[in-house]
C-alpha cells in the first residue's frame, strides 16, 4: 500500500504542504473513501481544481479515535463535487464503504446484506455509478459513467446477474454495443458499433453461444470479414484460415528478428485481401520498429484509408514521422543480427510535419489510445 500512498502524496504536495517520509505510514481518505489501492482512473486525476478543502491529521490519539492503528497521519481529501452533493445524496451508501461475501454485498459491521440505492464515485468526486441492491445483488438498472458524465454503461440486472438489454456507450455519447442477457448469457443479435455510428459487427447469439453468421463491417461500410458458428463451433474457411495462418507465422517470425521474413509473410497475407486493414498495420507497425519510416508511413495511410477509425494507426503514423525527422538522418553507430544501434542529429521538425504529428496523437488520443508514449508525446510537441 506505500507505494499507492507515495504516488497519491506526489499528486497532492503541491496543495497539501505536508511533509512525509519514505517511512511514514499516512492514508488519504477522499470523500470519507479511504483510498487503498490506486484508482483505475488513476491518481492523477485528482488536481488543485477538483478540490475544496483538506484537513492533515497527526495526533495520535485522534487517529485511534478514528478507528485506525499504526498510522502517522491521516490526509482528508474534500472534493468540490462532494461539497456540492445535497445531504440525501451523502446519504446514499457506495459500494467502495461495503464488502462483498459470496457475490453479495454487505453494508460494513453489517450481517444482514444491503438492499436499497448505491452510488460509486471517481476519486474526483464525479460519480462513477449507480443502482439498486435487492438482498445484496444487483437488481434492474445499473448505469455506469465516463469521467466525462456521460454514460458508458446501461445493464439490466435481477439477483445479480445479467438479464435484459446491455448497452455501452463511447466517450461521446454515440452508441458502442447493445445486446440482451437472458439469465447471464446472451441471446439473439448483437451489434456493435463505430463511433460515427456505423455497423461494426452483428452476431447471432443462442443461449451464450454463437450460432450463424457473423459479419465485421469498416467504418466506412465496407464488409471486413465474415465468420460462421454452429453451437458456438467456428465453422472453418480456408482463405481466413490461411490469412491469419500467415500473420501468427509473421509474429513468430518478427518474435526470433527476422524482420524481413516477418514482411514477406504479411505481403503474402494482403495479396491474398489487399483491403486487410490489420494486416497494413502490422506490417506497418514492423517497418516503423525497422527505421523504415517512409514505408511505415504508407501503410498507415493504407490502414486509415480502410479503417479510419483504427486508433494505433493513428499514435503509430505520427511515431512514424516523428522518428523520421529524429532519426532519419542519424548514423549508425553499430549493426548485428539482433540490433541496430542510430545516433540521432537533433533536427528542427518543421511546422507542416509537426502539424501532422499532433494532429494524429491527437486523434488517437480522442478515440482512447492513452498509452504513456502517446500522451508523453503529446505533451512534449504539442503544446499551444
Amino acid at each position: 500500500m506505500k507505494n499507492k500512498i507515495l504516488i497519491l502524496l506526489l499528486t497532492l504536495s503541491s496543495i497539501i504542504g505536508f511533509g512525509q517520509n519514505s517511512n511514514e505510514n499516512v492514508l488519504y481518505v477522499v470523500d470519507s473513501i479511504p483510498v487503498i489501492e490506486e484508482p483505475k482512473e488513476g491518481f492523477g486525476t485528482l488536481t488543485e481544481n477538483e478540490i475544496d478543502n483538506v484537513v492533515v491529521i497527526k495526533d495520535k490519539k485522534v487517529i485511534e479515535s478514528s478507528g485506525y492503528k499504526d498510522l502517522d497521519g491521516i490526509i482528508y481529501v474534500f472534493t468540490k463535487e462532494y461539497i456540492k452533493r445535497p445531504d440525501s445524496i451523502k446519504a446514499i451508501p457506495t459500494t467502495k464503504l461495503m464488502t462483498k461475501k459470496n457475490g453479495t454485498w454487505y453494508l460494513k459491521n453489517s450481517s444482514t446484506p444491503y438492499s436499497g440505492k448505491f452510488i460509486d464515485y471517481y476519486l474526483t468526486g464525479k460519480k462513477q455509478g449507480e443502482g439498486t441492491l435487492f438482498n445484496g445483488k444487483l437488481k434492474g438498472k445499473r448505469l455506469l459513467y465516463h469521467l466525462s458524465g456521460n454514460i458508458s454503461d446501461e445493464i439490466e440486472y435481477e439477483n445479480g446477474i445479467s438479464n435484459g438489454l446491455e448497452q455501452r456507450f463511447y466517450e461521446g455519447g454515440t452508441l458502442m454495443q447493445k445486446g440482451s442477457f437472458k439469465n447471464g448469457k446472451e441471446i439473439g443479435i448483437w451489434e456493435m458499433y463505430h463511433p460515427n455510428r456505423q455497423l461494426k459487427q452483428r452476431t447471432n447469439f443462442v443461449n451464450g453461444k454463437m450460432d450463424g453468421e457473423s459479419v465485421s463491417y469498416y467504418s466506412t461500410g465496407e464488409i471486413k470479414g465474415k465468420n460462421v458458428y454452429k453451437n458456438g463451433v467456428y465453422q472453418k474457411d480456408k482463405i481466413n484460415d490461411k490469412l491469419f495462418k500467415l500473420y501468427n507465422e509473421s509474429q513468430e517470425l518478427y518474435k526470433q528478428v527476422n524482420h524481413k521474413g516477418a514482411i514477406k509473410k504479411l505481403n503474402k497475407a494482403l495479396e491474398l485481401d489487399s483491403n486487410w486493414a490489420e494486416g497494413y498495420f502490422a506490417r506497418g507497425t514492423m517497418k516503423l520498429n525497422n527505421f523504415q519510416f517512409d514505408e511505415a508511413i504508407k501503410d498507415f495511410d493504407k490502414t486509415l484509408e480502410i479503417e479510419p477509425y483504427f486508433t494505433n494507426a493513428y499514435s503509430n503514423r505520427a511515431f512514424a514521422v516523428l522518428r523520421k525527422h529524429e532519426l532519419g538522418n542519424g548514423r549508425t553507430l553499430s549493426k548485428s543480427k539482433d540490433i541496430q544501434i542510430i545516433a540521432s542529429k537533433k533536427t528542427e521538425i518543421p511546422d507542416s510535419e509537426l502539424t501532422k504529428i499532433c494532429t494524429d496523437l491527437k486523434k488517437a488520443v480522442s478515440l482512447g489510445d492513452d498509452n504513456w508514449m502517446v500522451l508523453e508525446a503529446l505533451e512534449k510537441h504539442c503544446k499551444e
